[in-house]
């Protein structure tokens, strides 16, 4: 029962950490799938079954060797200079998300209280800033619990939304395939640091396969629900910078408002577990208040350049540099598994030549 337990943590944790302001308002699935027709469909497949493999890749090898952090995970495969490459990618992309979750609190504000843009932003930011002084362990715990009530809720709001259907076809399939992969690349530049840090959790290989095809599904349902709601209308109506919460807020007011719960949630997890990232990687040249203050300016004066466009921008630039991050550590992850079983054919050879040798005498 507590394996169990500790697995269902581990996927909520990677789950809360996959999903942010841009997969739970649907902007990212109209983005890096919807506007591709139909067929994006298997773009979406494609992306978690990559979700999948990232996260058994790094949560085996943390498991076997007893990693817990990812700069120790990293400092196993990376040389020095290819390690500084891979934090710059982490750093870059972690100060994008953090513009990203401030840009959406700001639409949100704007469109449940009707508070402008830039005050919603400095409210969301002062609120994140204090809890990054919070501890590490804490915080996980929170984003597991967080990332359980996010997909039951996201679940069960698409279900309400999809009591009405409609149907609408479009295609173009070779650009689909190359945005579903982007997709999945940048989303998971920064999850390699949930990984390690809740690889703590799990006891063997199996408990790891089972959390990484667990979080694939997970996620593929969600997509899959979103990128039904948002198929279905879009092209027909305006959905605005945040599609999920105009859908939600279509159907009555309490219902947006449960959704844009949901959402603040989403947001909060995804900002504050980029900004560790951020924290860890800056905080080793400059203080933590200085880090934080600058974060909180840079990420408030960007929201201002509109949620979806930096999703449009950032988050697509992001995507392409953690492809080669993300294909690297399968590739060492595979290299490091042939190793392994290479040793233990080798040490099977030598029992059994100490028993042919022993027989013998």
């Amino acid at each position: 029962m507590r394996n169990i337990r500790n697995i269902l943590s581990v996927v909520c944790g990677y789950v809360a950490a996959v999903i942010g302001a841009g997969f739970a308002s649907g902007q990212e699935i109209i983005s890096f799938f919807v506007k591709y027709g139909k067929y994006s469909i298997i773009g979406v497949l494609l992306s978690c079954i990559i979700f999948s493999v990232f996260a058994y890749a790094v949560l085996s090898v943390c498991v076997e060797k007893n990693i817990e952090t990812y700069s120790d995970y990293l400092n196993n495969f990376f040389r020095h200079n290819i390690r500084k490459i891979v934090e710059i990618i982490t750093l870059l992309f972690a100060i994008s998300t953090v513009c990203v979750m401030t840009a959406c609190a700001g639409e949100m504000f704007f469109i449940l209280f009707g508070i402008k843009k830039i005050f919603g932003a400095i409210i969301f930011n002062a609120v994140c800033g204090m809890i990054f002084f919070m501890n590490n362990k804490k915080i996980m715990g929170i984003n597991s619990i967080l990332g359980a009530i996010i997909i039951f809720g996201i679940i069960f709001c698409c279900f309400y939304i999809l009591r009405f259907r409609e149907h609408q076809v479009f295609s173009n399939e070779v650009k689909m395939t190359v945005s579903s992969i982007s997709y999945a690349g940048y989303n998971l530049i920064t999850t390699g640091a949930i990984l390690a840090g809740m690889s703590r959790f799990l006891q063997d290989r199996k408990e790891a396969a089972l959390a990484s095809v667990m979080s694939g599904v997970v996620l593929f349902v969600m997509m899959l629900l979103i990128w039904t709601v948002l198929e279905i209308y879009y092209g027909k109506i305006n959905l605005g910078e945040i599609p999920m919460l105009t859908m939600a807020l279509r159907q009555n007011k309490v219902f947006g408002a449960i959704y844009g719960t949901m959402l603040f949630f989403a947001v909060i997890t995804t900002d504050v577990s980029n900004g560790f990232n951020v924290l860890d990687i800056a905080s080793r040249k400059i203080g933590k208040n200085v880090v934080v203050f600058f974060m909180t300016v840079i990420a408030v004066a960007m929201s201002g350049a509109g949620f979806s466009k930096i999703i449009n921008t950032a988050y697509r630039l992001c995507g392409y540099g953690g492809l080669v991050l993300v294909f690297y550590v399968i590739y060492n992850f595979i290299k490091n598994m042939n190793k392994v079983e290479n040793e233990r054919k080798n040490e099977n050879t030598k029992v059994k030549l100490a028993k042919n040798k022993h027989n013998r005498l």
